[in-house]
């Protein structure tokens, strides 16, 4: 968020992460207000953002109040100043499984019932996903590994988010009427690809280890997007 916030007005943003096996939201992270002044944990069975889970679409949120994740853990003003309603509520999807959601205020308002913002931080989640996917599975991991791990995946979201987001502009689509999205996913994809390839030496079990993907899916990928591995 810290490099979108570059770009954008990004006043406020959690990545919000699914924990299926206990039905609850655990808040990884946070931007534009403190871990003290937020609910860090709650229980997942009402609100728009399980909706959102359930679902696997993007949705608003028009009402913090009817949300477990917000309702109970605003501090006076303090919290309200800092997270604005509409939110927009991201689903983190990789293959078959949503991780989570992004909550994030609007980047561009809300003409077009928020096309530009779906379209653009679909994109985005579609970056974040491989990567979520992987810390997750790390930190079942010894500190000292889980550590090394994480910098190396940050490392790589920084430079190629940093890259995509010089190259495209999110706009296109609204302009030419062109359908990007899948042609961006595929670029983000290859990207990802290639620099954990390198990150590992080309082993490719190495590789889907650190994408969070199993070794079969990534042979697919490998071959569908033309990928080189030396």
């Amino acid at each position: 968020m810290g490099i979108l916030s570059e770009r954008f007005p990004v006043g406020y943003s959690a990545l919000i992460l699914h924990d299926s096996k206990r039905d609850s939201l655990l808040v990884e992270g946070l931007y534009g207000i403190g871990r003290d002044f937020h609910t860090l944990r709650c229980n997942s069975r009402k609100g728009v953002i399980i909706k959102a889970i359930q679902s696997r679409n993007p949705m608003v949120i028009l009402n913090l109040d009817q949300e477990p994740l917000y309702e109970g853990g605003q501090e006076g003003a303090k919290q309200t100043e800092r997270i604005r309603p509409p939110l927009l509520c991201i689903p983190l999807i990789i293959e078959e499984e949503t991780l989570g959601v992004i909550n994030i205020n609007s980047l561009y308002g809300s003409q077009n019932e928020f096309f530009e913002d779906f379209q653009f931080l679909t994109i985005l989640s579609a970056v974040l996903a491989p990567v979520i996917k992987s810390y997750q599975q790390e930190s079942h991991y010894r500190y000292s590994k889980l550590k090394t791990k994480s910098l190396l995946l940050e490392e790589i979201l920084e430079q190629r988010l940093t890259e995509v987001l010089e190259k495209i502009d999110p706009y296109v689509e609204a302009k030419t009427e062109m359908c990007l999205l899948n042609d961006v996913v595929t670029l983000v994809e290859k990207t990802l690809i290639k620099s954990a390839l390198e990150k590992v030496g080309h082993v490719q079990t190495g590789a889907a280890q650190l994408l969070g993907i199993n070794r079969n899916t990534l042979r697919k990928k490998i071959k569908d997007l033309k990928i080189k591995n030396s």
